[in-house]
């Protein structure tokens, strides 16, 4: 793998970090602010965002830290 195509997979996975970290982040906001009703709503409404992104999420194969092409 190319110096360029290592470094944008390493871009690719601390977008993905940052973005999980702000998620989590509004998440502990909205629990901290809302009531049960929504709270509730707003659970069932992550547990189905999260079934139907996760297939998306790459899985790290085909890549090797350090090794060259």
């Amino acid at each position: 793998m190319s110096e360029s195509a290592g470094n944008l997979y390493r871009a690719k996975i601390a977008l993905q970090l940052s973005f999980i970290f702000l998620v989590m982040l509004v998440i502990l906001i909205f629990y901290a602010t809302c009531e049960v009703t929504a709270r509730m709503y707003g659970t069932f409404l992550l547990l189905f965002m999260v079934i139907i992104f996760t297939p998306f999420l790459p899985d790290g194969a085909g890549y090797e830290e350090g090794k060259p092409e």
